[in-house]
């Protein structure tokens, strides 16, 4: 696979400027769980994990576990920070950090990963799966093994998969029932080709930006409207600049945490396992507390906006709009991992 580096000298500094002003320094964590060495030791190493996402998440929840597993059963040697709210930078920014080995974790979406290595794709495709179960039983399973198969060659290696989860649209214009509802919208979307190209088949006007802009964006009315997992829409207040939750579950969206190579292989054995059993408790205990979140988020979001649901027969009719999207998929990355994808939406 052709080797894809995202990263610049001048990127490297200002990381480097950005975690020494965020406290990066390993003797020295920002968050407020202990300094990761219960013997009262140095610590032999120090995991840095980095993420968007508000401390109220279910990932930031899921992470903070993490931080009090790997740190009790290393027995001090290692010491983990976690840097919530974007406070190393985008999703872009963390991965390429991950793989200059500035940062040892970085946790986003396989969206944002898909502009490093292709094969990411697969996971991206729109109106794969209907529910949570199928596709975390695909995620974790063949499908998400085949996907991130080739991430060693970019200096990566997947960690855990966890989950951002199905995605819907909100907007401040009118329910979205067909296709034709969303024509001539801006939604914002990710920085992501699958989805860009997904809404344009749709009819609507995708607009890339980075999530920190996007509060704002919606308020001054640069976007009319957005698509993110339920729980989101609500850790992010879009009910107080959006009008309208249609519930179009066009995406699943898996999320992934990925582990500089170098610094795991540099660990000793019995480490990586620590490490690695504390990534695989962290993401059943996401999984646990999406579903908790998801749930309560509708009820929230069902009295602070209009809420509707796609019928069967009008669900189909996206289905049908962005089947070219699965052509596309094709040309980029062969046939291979899509047939697979197509044989794990059965579940």
């Amino acid at each position: 696979m052709r080797r894809k580096r995202f990263v610049s000298a001048a990127l490297a500094t200002l990381l480097a400027l950005t975690m020494t002003a965020c406290g990066g320094d390993s003797s020295t964590p920002t968050n407020d769980e202990g300094s990761g060495s219960d013997a009262g030791g140095t610590p032999e190493y120090t995991i840095k994990v980095g993420h968007t996402l508000q401390e109220d998440t279910p990932a930031h929840k899921a992470w903070l576990l993490f931080e009090e597993q790997v740190e009790a059963n290393s027995e001090g040697r290692i010491a983990v920070e976690l840097y919530p709210n974007s406070s190393l930078g985008t999703e872009r920014v963390m991965f390429e950090a991950c793989q200059m080995g500035t940062l040892e974790v970085a946790y986003g979406t396989t969206s944002v990963l898909a502009n490093f290595d292709k094969n990411m794709e697969v996971l991206d495709l729109p109106f794969l799966f209907e529910d949570e179960a199928t596709a975390r039983a695909a995620i974790t399973g063949e499908l998400g093994t085949a996907a991130a198969a080739n991430l060693g060659d970019i200096g990566l290696i997947n960690l855990t998969y966890m989950e951002n989860g199905i995605r819907h649209v909100t907007n401040s214009s009118h329910p979205i029932n067909t296709p034709d509802d969303l024509r001539d919208l801006k939604i914002r979307t990710m920085e992501n080709s699958i989805h860009m190209s997904s809404f344009t088949h749709l009819g609507a006007s995708p607009t890339p930006m980075a999530f920190t802009e996007l509060f704002t964006a919606l308020q001054q009315g640069t976007v009319d409207g957005e698509e993110n997992p339920l729980f989101l829409i609500q850790t992010s207040r879009f009910e107080e600049v959006q009008d309208y939750l249609s519930l179009t579950g066009h995406f699943y969206t898996a999320g992934i945490a990925t582990i500089n190579k170098a610094f795991f292989e540099s660990l000793p054995e019995d480490l990586q396992t620590v490490v690695t059993e504390a990534a695989d408790a962290a993401r059943e205990e996401e999984y646990r507390l999406c579903d908790e979140q998801n749930a309560t988020a509708l009820e929230y979001l069902k009295t602070e906006m209009e809420v509707n649901e796609i019928s069967p027969e009008n669900r189909q009719l996206f289905v049908d709009a962005t089947a070219p999207v699965y052509d596309e998929v094709r040309t980029e990355i062969g046939d291979e991992l899509v047939d697979m994808a197509l044989a794990a939406q059965a579940g």
